[in-house]
């Protein structure tokens, strides 16, 4: 019989503390309780290591060319890491070629997104991951699971493996289980499938980080509604709920090995595709917080990972991705234990060569604290 991993919301109470907390701000004016009165506004404590109590921290870097190829055997005098504009010492540094991932392969999640889409894009992106596990005569290059973002919660096939074939016989097994979007109607509408993306986007992250090794989480999907307009009425409480997000979010996907990526299933006529670039400014501050910057886009590009706007083309699109699992390279350093709560740290990864592209972790902060309000922020 087929089984898959649900999870029990008690048991993520953090990230589903935050989603719902940043929800409940931006629907204020649909409900009288405001993100201050909300009940369950503790603070976080176990949604990513504060930097400050870590001795090292390694993250890892993606290298391309300009035809998107990677780029191998470099060495530890090629790179320059800075923190902040301050350069940092190199502790360790490893060049992740086969025989590093031969006994530390890279592990791959593929997400299949029913929240945000429509019946349609659903049954598309289900052929697609589909043909993804089939190509190959089904052998795929990378340990592999299927998770599933679903009006009931978040699904995880538990079963791992490089055989397609198996993992899409299990799949199939599964049902598309839709949900109405925007069913509470406007606003209130798109702040509920904000807050179910984010709450089990979180709770995945969260049973992926306990596994060891790098993980790339390719979620299938639009992503949810990036709420521009409500973060521009954000009033100071609104918006320190919304940076406490992005401190818990920021720092529980490094902290978990994470690289997250955006396959867009997207159709002609639709929104602004990339609005999301608007919005990838590192947030220091909580006057500077807005809904946007909990974007699927933008925080799949603060980990390194990428943004595909793949329209009909996701399988493409997922073996694009699935090579940033062949290479890289992973640099540690010690952080910076940092002055003031929540201290963002932005890093800044150059290469002496020319015409190269670096993709890596955008930041981390240091003292984490839950944000009840924004005063001194």
């Amino acid at each position: 019989m087929h089984k898959t991993v649900r999870f029990q919301r008690h048991r993520f109470a953090v990230l589903a503390v935050a989603a719902v907390v940043v929800v409940t701000g931006v629907a204020r004016h649909a409900s009288a309780q405001s993100p201050a009165e909300h009940s369950a506004a503790v603070p976080a404590q176990n949604a990513g290591a504060a930097p400050d109590a870590q001795k090292t921290m390694t993250i890892h870097v993606q290298l391309s060319d300009n035809q998107g190829h990677p780029v191998e055997a470099l060495q530890e005098g090629d790179f320059t890491l800075l923190d902040n504009n301050q350069p940092q010492k190199l502790l360790g540094f490893r060049a992740v070629d086969a025989s590093v991932l031969k006994s530390d392969p890279v592990q791959v999640v593929i997400v299949v997104d029913m929240i945000n889409a429509d019946a349609i894009t659903v049954a598309r992106e289900r052929e697609e991951v589909g043909a993804y596990l089939k190509a190959n005569g089904g052998e795929l290059p990378n340990p592999t699971s299927i998770a599933l973002i679903e009006d009931s919660g978040v699904k995880v096939l538990p079963v791992s493996t490089q055989h397609g074939d198996l993992l899409l016989a299990s799949f199939n097994q599964t049902h598309s289980e839709l949900r109405g979007i925007g069913r509470g109607g406007g606003l209130y509408g798109a702040t509920e499938n904000v807050q179910k993306s984010l709450l089990e986007l979180g709770q995945l992250i969260q049973y992926e980080g306990k596994k060891p090794g790098r993980k790339l989480v390719l979620v299938v999907g639009p992503g949810w509604p990036l709420l521009s307009l409500a973060g521009d009425r954000a009033d100071s409480k609104q918006r320190a709920w919304v940076f406490s997000n992005i401190v818990q979010f920021t720092n529980l996907l490094r902290d978990s090995n994470v690289a997250l990526y955006c396959i867009d299933p997207f159709e002609v006529g639709g929104t602004d595709l990339f609005e999301y670039k608007g919005f990838l400014k590192g947030i220091s501050a909580v006057k500077d917080a807005t809904y946007p910057d909990l974007g699927l886009q933008v925080l799949a590009t603060h980990t390194g990972g990428q943004v595909f706007i793949s329209g009909r083309d996701i399988l493409g699109s997922l073996k694009i991705a699935v090579r940033d699992a062949s290479g890289g390279y992973d640099l540690t350093f010690a952080p910076a234990p940092g002055d003031r709560v929540n201290e963002y740290h932005a890093l800044d990864v150059r290469v002496d060569k020319p015409n190269i592209k670096v993709r890596t972790t955008s930041g981390y902060y240091a003292r984490v604290q839950w944000v009840r309000d924004g005063k001194g922020q």
